[in-house]
């Protein structure tokens, strides 16, 4: 099973610089219809539907975009990235609750589809609103109890969804940083009997994402 979860590792990595090669590429070519670059940051995750709680499990998130205008302000955006999202236990989880240490580490790859708007209109040129969805490829879970790790894929769910919800910031003409707020709107895990019931029965991932963008020509309006 192990060299079947590092072979689909590879598998991913393989997709992911094909798609930086892509996108470079592409957008060359076609420089005028489209905007592309690359993401990479970090992300703060907790599981809501276990005992945990709290954004403790640091990740991180990588991958790159192409971004199409439907207009002067508005504009479509399309990610593929490699994500790490997860939860783990608070030291006052464990010294005052009595949990036991515990790390959740789930590598995904996440395809957002992103709706932006641009404030411009406005005259606030460097703030753009975003809002979507991803569909959220589970790739290896591994779960850490004392110290002791063991891969528990099969326990969760293969494809899982999320709302997204953010801001940009335009720094330059090619960077910029963006602030992303995620919610599961498909279960990241079913636990006992599947009777239907928000956070009966389900895990949903929630994660807070802080990103640094790179631009490969000027920015959107």
């Amino acid at each position: 099973m192990l060299a079947n979860m590092l072979f689909n590792m590879k598998k991913v990595y393989i997709v992911l610089i094909i798609s930086v090669l892509f996108v470079f590429g592409f957008n060359k070519t076609q420089a005028q219809s489209f905007n592309a670059g690359v993401i990479a940051g970090a992300t703060f995750c907790q599981v809501d539907g276990e005992e945990y709680a709290g954004f403790h499990q640091l990740g991180f998130t990588v991958g790159p975009y192409a971004n199409l205008p439907f207009g002067d302000y508005l504009s479509g955006q399309m990610e593929l990235k490699y994500s790490l999202f997860g939860a783990h236990s608070s030291d006052k989880e464990v010294r005052e609750y009595g949990y036991n240490p515990y790390s959740l580490r789930m590598h995904y790859v996440e395809v957002p589809l992103m709706l932006r708007y641009n404030l411009g209109v406005i005259h606030v040129n460097f703030i753009t609103l975003e809002a979507g969805a991803s569909i959220d490829v589970l790739m290896k879970t591994t779960e850490t109890v004392y110290g002791e790790t063991d891969v528990t894929t099969r326990r969760w769910s293969r494809i899982s969804a999320t709302a997204n919800a953010g801001l940009h910031f335009t720094i330059t003409k090619h960077l910029g940083i963006g602030a992303r707020f995620m919610y599961s709107v498909a279960p990241c895990r079913f636990v006992g009997n599947p009777t239907p019931g928000w956070f009966r029965y389900h895990y949903y991932n929630k994660v807070i994402q802080l990103t640094l963008t790179y631009n490969i020509n000027s920015p959107l309006k």
